[in-house]
């Protein structure tokens, strides 16, 4: 075969896709006439075409270096060139192909994607707009115009390109996918939807076009559908880190209600290790880490993210709270100020810098902070809830209490509960009966029981729903109202109840009615009412102990978070209070505690007491008839410490300073309780059991 037959069968291969074909008779036909620029330039085209773009930039500039007029030489060059991501020499190659022929389309076209690729959308737009019209129906040219239109904000003029393209050739799922994708961006979700809709059903394994129908539901407030959508695109494509993301999104949308918070995580763990440098995906993991607390996971995943987008204010404001969580409130406002630098109307990086430097002791910069934030966006709870907490711990209650309504919005509380009747906002009750339930933590519903008998002077009839496990004590602490459990399900969840009420309360919102200031807080000793027949049980248990003071004791809350671990002790810092003599120590710590006691007495050689037949997270009854004998409890922020307060048994409680004081040295809620707090900011908690101990071992001396 002559030259000129080897290279005609090798270009007729080459046509008809048989590129395995077409290369050995090039290579023939270079062999026999090694100057043919033509199969020189066309073996290149075939390396490129097969991935070996370095290869094909080398044997396409020979064929330039044999014959440089040839338009079609420049434009392939630069297609390999830019595969490479040579991009200035591409767009050089382009421009000589044009020179060379004015109305070669080709050329303009592959011209704008490199101009596009280098964000110069507007000279990308001219030459694919060129390129249109020098060849009808070249519905590449259409597709990459409207691209570049879309990314310079003109979507109506980038959508006039789609339908143009889709006119062309409708039954191109990718074309209808991204078309979908823009007409999203301009609102038009219904015909976005239709779009997805066509591209999957043309293309049933296109995963990316179920992907995007799922995130368009879950913006719609459609959860259930979304995770349906996103489901089915990782059927299809299982290595899809988009897809495992917004499936992640949407079964958190979902949590409360299915309980599928470890499902979510479980997906944005999945997102990330198929895409590490996923930053949305890095952000939603980090997320739901501080949700958890486990903010040293949170504060990696938003570094992560922040090295990726280190100019996007979300991402600087997220590692911030990561911080914040970790009780670093110093780094944290950096990062907050970063994100105000980049976002000056960033409401919520706002917030979170003003409790920073609420931390930091700066409280009224931390008023104005919240202040700009709300001005901004008005219902942002977070910023409502705490300034409310601000103000309510620097004393001003009537700044306060409005604000405090927001703490079920903020996310911090817990959910609050929606009872088929309006809600009761301090006007007349005369006539009515009155639900009040209990929120937050079981601590939480003692100290604001101490507004209830208030409420039930005033109403014609109240019913008190709270805890299985307080009720009882309620019971008898209120005789004259109804108290009984919420109906839950077996998950927890609350089950609808006929409305027996006219209105409703939650428990702390009474504080707003009933203490509208520090005078309005009366002397009562105590509001809960101890079991008589337990009580009589308890006083005969302890009395068996001897002489000396019977002192209860609790170091910690059954939840321990990063934020409030300072709050709290380890039992092995009491050695200070071990050592007195004339006391006797009882055990009202609750949970898994047992092999902290068992190591104490040990350490110590004192006896902790503590009686196995008495379930002191559970009943309540029974821990109260015990407490209600004791001489004195010494406690954190915990219910044993709330439960001895409203039993009017004296309290010593060790802490933090918190808004409950509101403004004052004491809490004034509890008459019975004293304080112990850290002196300034070099004392650590474990530095204030010296002074109990000091302060013990003089009231021992009395006694």
């Amino acid at each position: 075969m002559t030259g000129d037959d080897l290279f005609s069968a090798a270009l007729r291969h080459h046509r008809a896709g048989a590129l395995d074909a077409a290369e050995p008779l090039y290579l023939r036909a270079l062999e026999t006439d090694p100057g043919r620029a033509d199969a020189r330039h066309l073996l290149g085209v075939l390396a490129h075409q097969t991935g070996r773009s370095a290869e094909a930039v080398a044997l396409i500039a020979e064929a330039i270096h044999a014959d440089g007029t040839v338009a079609e030489y420049h434009s392939n060059l630069g297609l390999a060139l830019a595969a490479l991501g040579r991009f200035d020499e591409a767009e050089a190659c382009h421009r000589r192909a044009i020179s060379l022929r004015a109305d070669y389309a080709e050329a303009h076209h592959n011209l704008g994607v490199v101009l596009a690729a280098g964000a110069r959308f507007a000279e990308a737009v001219a030459h694919q707009e060129q390129a249109a019209r020098l060849r009808p129906g070249f519905r590449e040219a259409w597709v990459a115009l409207a691209g570049a239109l879309h990314s310079m904000g003109r979507g109506r003029d980038a959508a006039d390109a789609y339908a143009e393209a889709l006119r062309i050739d409708a039954r191109d799922p990718a074309l209808l996918n991204d078309f979908g994708l823009l007409l999203r961006d301009l609102g038009r979700d219904r015909e976005a939807a239709t779009c997805f809709e066509a591209a999957f059903a043309l293309l049933p394994g296109f995963a990316q076009a179920y992907d995007n129908l799922g995130a368009l539901r879950a913006a719609h407030g459609r959860p259930a559908e979304a995770e349906s959508c996103h489901r089915a695109a990782l059927a299809r494509r299982s290595d899809l880190a988009a897809a495992w993301n917004n499936l992640g999104i949407a079964l958190k949308a979902q949590a409360q209600a299915q309980g599928w918070a470890d499902d979510a995580l479980a997906a944005w763990l999945r997102a990330v290790a198929l895409a590490p440098a996923m930053a949305e995906a890095l952000s939603n993991l980090g997320n739901e880490w501080r949700e958890r607390e486990r903010f040293a996971e949170a504060g990696r995943c938003h570094r992560r993210a922040l090295a990726l987008n280190p100019a996007q204010a979300a991402a600087n404001n997220n590692y911030g709270h990561a911080l914040q969580g970790q009780r670093r409130p110093a780094e944290a406002a950096h990062w907050f100020r970063r994100a105000l630098v980049l976002d000056p109307a960033y409401a919520e990086a706002l917030s979170n810098l003003g409790l920073a430097v609420q931390k930091l002791g700066r409280g009224e910069e931390a008023e104005r902070l919240y202040g700009r934030a709300l001005a901004l966006w008005p219902d942002l709870a977070m910023a409502h809830f705490n300034r409310a907490l601000l103000r309510l711990e620097r004393g001003d209650l009537a700044g306060g209490w409005p604000g405090y309504g927001w703490r079920f919005a903020s996310g911090q509380v817990g959910a609050g509960r929606q009872p088929p009747v309006p809600a009761w906002r301090g006007e007349d009750l005369s006539g009515k009966r009155l639900l009040v339930w209990a929120e937050q933590g079981v601590g939480d519903s003692i100290l604001f029981a101490s507004l209830v008998g208030e409420v039930i002077a005033r109403a014609r009839a109240v019913v008190i729903e709270l805890d299985r496990r307080m009720v009882p004590l309620f019971a008898r602490s209120f005789p004259t109202a109804t108290v009984r459990a919420p109906s839950l399900d077996a998950q927890g969840r609350e089950l609808p109840r006929l409305p027996d009420c006219d209105l409703h309360v939650p428990m702390g919102s009474l504080a707003r009615v009933f203490r509208p200031t520090l005078a309005a807080f009366p002397g009562r000793p105590a509001w809960l009412v101890p079991d008589l027949d337990r009580l009589e049980v308890w006083r005969e248990r302890l009395a068996a102990l001897g002489p000396g003071l019977k002192v209860g004791i609790g170091w910690r809350s059954q939840i321990v978070t990063e934020e409030r671990r300072a709050a709290y002790t380890t039992l092995d810092q009491w050695g200070a209070l071990f050592t007195l003599p004339g006391v006797e120590f009882v055990t009202l710590q609750y949970g898994d505690c047992e092999d902290e006691i068992a190591a104490a007495e040990a350490r110590f050689g004192r006896r902790i007491h503590r009686w196995p037949d008495l379930d002191l997270r559970d009943d309540f009854d029974g821990t109260a008839a015990l407490i209600a004998n004791l001489d004195l409890v010494l406690s954190p922020a915990m219910s044993v410490g709330e439960l001895a307060g409203a039993l009017g048994v004296p309290v010593w409680r060790f802490g933090l300073r918190d808004w409950t004081q509101l403004g004052i040295g004491v809490r004034p809620w509890f008459p019975a309780q004293r304080l112990f707090q850290p002196c300034g900011l070099d004392e650590e908690l474990a530095d204030v059991l010296p002074r109990m101990a000091r302060a013990l071992h003089a009231l021992s001396a009395k006694n």
